[in-house]
């Protein structure tokens, strides 16, 4: 069914030669590496080509050797096969459809330039050894891997049915398509349980805990002695405020007030390291995973269950260790003291966003049943709603100050999907920003740039949350997309770009286009990652910060717990390799946000193939060659309008301008358009949806 690719048997035999240059082949070995019958004439021409290019000479008859005489550079393939980067210049070359044929992306090749100063890629150096998810396709005797990473289609060998969604390697390549070998079935691709899966498995993400880490966590004793004496705090008003559907939590505040008329408030994050022993297998399955994963219908844990939910969740009505930063705050909301201490505390009430929410705006703990947890009408204490009341005042203050430290201020929205029991889509909420959240995102941002600075003290290494300054070339095209849109902000000359993205951000904030800029910001971004070198935090405007308020989710925290407690035991922290650790870490928070939106993209399509030929009004997001992206405006599903199905002219694209132009008509369509579009279709291996524009709303 698929012949013997001669382009491809020719880069395998070159393959032998350099990574054999001491040693002589003659044709039967040539054959044998071949691992296929070809036949002899066919062979001679390959090594004639071979011979041609003087990757091979001859070493007597019918045997052949590495030519020692020609010298190659060596390059990395990317961007789907298209292109070739040079190792040590950075030099990116497009490659013909000849030159890449037979490669994958992340190949190291060896390659040299010719005469006319085209890429002649010689032979592969090396190759990863990738792990590749898709679904299985039967044509007769043969299993055809499809939907993978790669933009080949895979044969591979192994018991499995059609449909399967299964894991491979690939562990040859002589036909058209490679060959591979099955690693893991992981179920039927019309499972949605098995769709996550997938995801995970593409990801190498886990999604189960081992029978050793599960008995370890059991093993862990409520009662485990401390180290430090803890300061209680039990009889000190203290509460949580969390999503309405938290499962662990992991920081609660507390209020107190002090004889000299200044207010004690307690940052109080769960004491994970106090039952987490350091190189236990828990730890290092927690160091190995670094992250939860937050999924569109499941989190993917970093600690068991034991601990996440129960131990060191600080669960009301019950006595929790923590480790707290106590700050103590003057007449004016002034910091005139803080101290770091491990605590015993008891929250006095668990309550959601929406209960704060209202009592933020209401100015009294009478909550209906609309605004509770339960659904049923709740009374709070007096002191509780005068203390958040007061809180909030404070993190006001703390939020100012920030703005004009330059810190910038995102209010993307979100999507999250209401699944039913069968793990399929029914319906969906839009994650808001609101006071309530912005109250308890102060404090800890507060109490992490108090622990950084202190871990800091006295040259001491330490782990920082680092977020570099944006390349000018992406803060010069973010400049020119804004201008495209109608906004006349000066990013590139700008004496403070903070400042001046805040102005592009508060100018777009209740218009169409809002979620479009915020993505474009966004993507002119570096990256925040975890390093012990402190280059400062630009997008919050800190030049000290850590994370320090989620060990329950993020190892890097554990890790920060770990150098804190050191410093109050009066010790010198051992010298470790914190640096490999805190680039693990930052590495594992990237693939866990890619899995993240694969699984979001997964449950967009799934709701909108229930939704095929219903009209929505959506917003132009993104456009290139093929035709515009759009995301509908009530439930952030995005999908492609292709070129032909936009109405009344051909179009094409005008990369310059960010615009898509009508030829005969002239009319444009731009990032930020309102349309009226058509569910046409939905392609659930592709995650892709297909929208048709009825019209244009002007």
């Amino acid at each position: 069914m698929f012949k013997i690719n001669t382009d491809i048997l020719e880069k395998k035999i070159t393959f032998l030669f350099f990574q054999n240059p001491k040693k002589t082949f003659n044709l039967k070995q040539i054959k044998y590496f071949i691992g296929t019958k070809i036949d002899e004439r066919d062979l001679m021409k390959m090594l004639f080509s071979i011979l041609r290019k003087d990757y091979i000479k001859e070493s007597g008859h019918g045997k052949y050797i590495y030519n020692r005489n020609k010298r190659y550079l060596v390059g990395i393939i990317k961007k789907r096969v298209k292109t070739l980067v040079d190792i040590e210049t950075s030099i990116e070359f497009k490659l013909t459809k000849s030159e890449k044929t037979g490669f994958l992306e992340g190949d190291l090749v060896y390659y040299w330039i010719d005469k006319k100063e085209k890429i002649r890629i010689a032979s592969i150096k090396s190759r990863e050894l990738i792990k590749y998810v898709g679904y299985v396709k039967k044509e007769g005797k043969i299993n055809l891997l499809k939907n993978t990473k790669s933009d080949y289609d895979i044969i591979v060998k192994g018991e499995c049915n059609q449909d399967d969604i299964v894991s491979a390697h690939i562990t040859d390549w002589k036909y058209s398509l490679p060959e591979g070998k099955i690693l893991k079935i992981i179920g039927n691709k019309k499972e949605t349980n098995t769709q996550i899966h997938a995801i995970l498995e593409e990801y190498n993400l886990p999604y189960f805990f081992s029978k050793n880490v599960i008995a370890e966590a059991n093993k862990i004793s409520k009662n485990k002695a401390d180290i430090i004496k803890r300061k209680d705090l039990t009889n000190t008003l203290t509460f949580t405020i969390d999503p309405d559907d938290a499962k662990d939590f992991d920081d609660a505040l507390s209020f107190k007030k002090l004889k000299n008329n200044n207010v004690e408030i307690g940052i109080h994050i769960a004491d994970v390291t106090h039952y987490l022993e350091k190189n236990s297998l828990l730890d290092k399955e927690a160091k190995k995973r670094a992250t939860s994963v937050y999924l569109s219908d499941r989190v993917i844990p970093m600690l068991p269950e034991t601990l996440s939910n129960d131990l060191c969740s600080l669960n009301p009505n019950e006595n929790k260790n923590v480790f707290s930063v106590l700050i103590e705050f003057d007449e004016k909301h002034n910091i005139v003291n803080k101290q770091f201490s491990k605590c015993l505390i008891k929250s006095d009430e668990r309550m959601s966003y929406q209960e704060a929410q209202y009592v933020l705006e209401n100015k009294n703990g009478s909550l209906p049943s609309k605004a509770t947890i339960s659904k049923k009408k709740r009374l709070l204490k007096e002191d509780l709603v005068q203390a958040i009341l007061y809180l909030n005042t404070v993190a006001l203050k703390l939020k100012e100050k920030r703005k004009k430290e330059g810190s910038v201020f995102f209010n993307k929205e979100e999507v999250r999907f209401v699944v039913n029991s069968q793990g399929e889509p029914i319906n969906y909420k839009i994650k808001e920003q609101k006071q309530s959240n912005f109250l308890i995102e102060e404090f800890m941002l507060l109490a992490n740039v108090l622990v950084a600075k202190k871990i800091k003290e006295k040259n001491r290494t330490a782990v920082f949350r680092v977020h570099d300054y944006p390349d000018e070339e992406k803060i010069i095209e973010l400049e020119r997309f804004a201008k495209n849109l109608g906004y006349y902000v000066k990013l590139s000359s700008a004496k403070n770009v903070n400042s001046a993205i805040n102005s592009l951000l508060k100018q777009a904030e209740n218009n169409p286009e809002k979620n479009v800029i915020d993505m474009m910001v966004i993507r002119s971004m570096s990256k925040a990652k975890y390093s012990t070198n402190n280059i400062g935090h630009f997008g919050l405007g800190f030049n000290d910060y850590t994370h320090f308020t989620s060990p329950i989710r993020r190892y890097p925290d554990v890790m920060v717990h770990r150098l804190l407690t050191t410093i109050l035991l009066n010790q010198t922290a051992k010298k470790e390799a914190l640096e490999s650790t805190c680039l693990h870490c930052s590495k594992m928070e990237e693939t866990a946000t890619k899995a993240e939106r694969a699984s979001i993209k997964m449950m967009q399509v799934k709701y909108m193939s229930k939704r095929i030929n219903q009209k929505f009004y959506a917003i132009v997001s993104g456009m290139n060659e093929r035709g515009i992206f759009v995301e509908i405006k009530e439930n952030k599903c995005e999908g492609l309008v292709r070129m032909r199905d936009i109405p009344n002219d051909y179009f094409v694209y005008d990369q310059k301008n960010s615009k898509v132009t009508g030829q005969n008509t002239h009319e444009e369509y731009s990032l930020g358009d309102e349309v009226l579009i058509k569910v046409t279709g939905t392609n659930l291996d592709k995650k892709h949806i297909d929208f048709k524009i009825l019209e244009r709303k002007e």
